[in-house]
């Protein structure tokens, strides 16, 4: 699945985060959100979260490919 960057953005605020010069962090506290690589997460890069968690997963087959990995 695929999304605008609007898309992107309301998802991120329904998970209580912000988005400041294009980079993800957490809104109360101001703290970076990273993506399950362990990279900053950008909004551009932004490509789901993990179904039942805050693992968020960026906008390429790699990063599904070694969430995958792990989980098993």
């Amino acid at each position: 699945m695929s999304f605008d960057e609007s898309a992107r953005e309301y998802i991120l605020t329904l998970f209580n985060k912000k988005i400041v010069d294009g980079k993800v962090f957490e809104k109360d506290s101001d703290e970076v959100v990273m993506s399950f690589e362990g990279n900053q997460l950008s909004v551009d890069e932004f490509g789901g979260v993990k179904k039942g968690s805050e693992i968020f997963i960026e906008d390429n087959i790699v990063s599904l490919i070694k969430l995958k990995s792990k989980k098993e």
